[in-house]
Parts: C-alpha cells; structure tokens; sequence
C-alpha cells in the first residue's frame, strides 16, 4: 500500500473525502498488526470517532493517525536483516575480495528490506554510494573521492565497470518510477562527472603494456 496519503475530491462530497481516509487507516492499521491486536485498536478508535463533533475534527483525528501508523511502518520497513557469518564469507561480486557485506540496490529506507540485492566488500560497497552521490546528488565531495579512487591505480576496469553498471541500473529503475529526476544515467552526464572514458583509457593501456 502507498504512504501517499488519498488525492483530494474535487468538487465532491467532503464526506467521501473523509471516508477514503478512514478506509486508508484501516488498511494501514491491518497491514501492521494480528488480526486481534487491529480489531481492537479499530474499535477504540470508533468508540472515539463517533464522539467527534463534526467532520472538520474527524478529518483532524484521521490525519494525526494516518501520520503516526505511517511512521510505525516506516520504522518497521527500515529494520535490516543481520547477514549471517556464511554470507559475509562470500567474495565481493566486484572486485573478488575474500569477504562482503550485502548491498540493497533498492534502497532500504524507499522500500525495506529486500532482496535486491548483491554482495559487495566494504571498499566496493563505498564506491557503488560514491558514485550515486556524484550523478544523481549531484556532491562534488563524492565525485572528487571517486575521481580520487578510479585514478589511483587501484581500482581495476572490471571493477569499476561492474560498480558503475549496477549503479546506472538503479538510477535507471528510480528514474522509472518517479523517484528521481531522468537524466543522471546519460552517457554525457556520466563523463563530464567521473572522466569515464579516460579511466578507461588509462586501464586499456595498463592491461596491454601488461
């Protein structure tokens, strides 16, 4: 269910208006609490809805609730799974390091815990959020560190070709949906930010003089 709250009625009956919020709230306390537990807490809440005095203070008493279950659930969204010892044992899926940490490419803090997920080391993990900061926040300190990281020898083409890939797919899915503005996944872009194509330049000579 959407934490957007209900669109406005237009020239529609403000009781309707009201009852979309109400139905909103029921659905919302449902979906956060045993069947028991929910029954309860909604009839608490009629006993004191019905004693309102008109619908101004109903609409008052909605929204306060809607707010604050909407909170709940965000709260409860946010919580992350411990990864467990066999996991971190796994290579990181960029560069190959013994041990890694999962990375949600589906942000926890828009969607929960997910499984969107790929296991990346502490170093890769910090690039992959670096390079989002530089081209969607568009923070000169997370591109200069990133410039800092590409151009220092150490970070190899497959890795920073791997990192930057999963990164553009998650703008991409983000742009999708609404969630950020179009635009931060262009090529251009991409270049003027991070000097794409002369990072790859410096790693095609580095691999032939090998």
């Amino acid at each position: 269910m959407s934490d957007q709250q209900p669109e406005p009625i237009q020239d529609g009956d403000p009781h309707q208006a009201l009852g979309s919020q109400v139905e909103a709230l029921y659905a919302l306390v449902q979906s956060l609490f045993r069947e028991k537990v929910a029954r309860d807490l909604l009839d608490a809440f009629e006993t004191a809805f019905s004693a309102l005095p008109d619908d101004a203070a109903r609409a008052e008493v909605v929204g306060y609730w809607l707010d604050f279950y909407r909170l709940q659930r965000y709260k409860l969204l946010r919580q992350r799974r411990r990864p467990k010892f066999q996991e971190r044992l796994k290579a990181c899926s960029a560069c190959g390091y013994p041990t890694s940490q999962r990375h949600h490419l589906w942000d926890v803090a828009t969607h929960g815990e997910n499984k969107v997920t790929i296991q990346l080391c502490a170093n890769c993990h910090e690039l992959h959020h670096l390079i989002y900061n530089a081209l969607v926040r568009q923070s000169e300190y997370s591109r200069k560190l990133v410039l800092h990281a590409l151009f220092s020898g150490r970070i190899s083409r497959e890795t920073g070709v791997r990192i930057l890939g999963w990164c553009l797919a998650t703008i991409r899915y983000e742009a999708g949906n609404g969630w950020i503005i179009p635009g931060s996944d262009r090529r251009e872009w991409v270049e003027e930010r991070l000097h794409w194509s002369e990072f790859l330049k410096i790693q095609d000579a580095k691999e032939g003089g090998a």
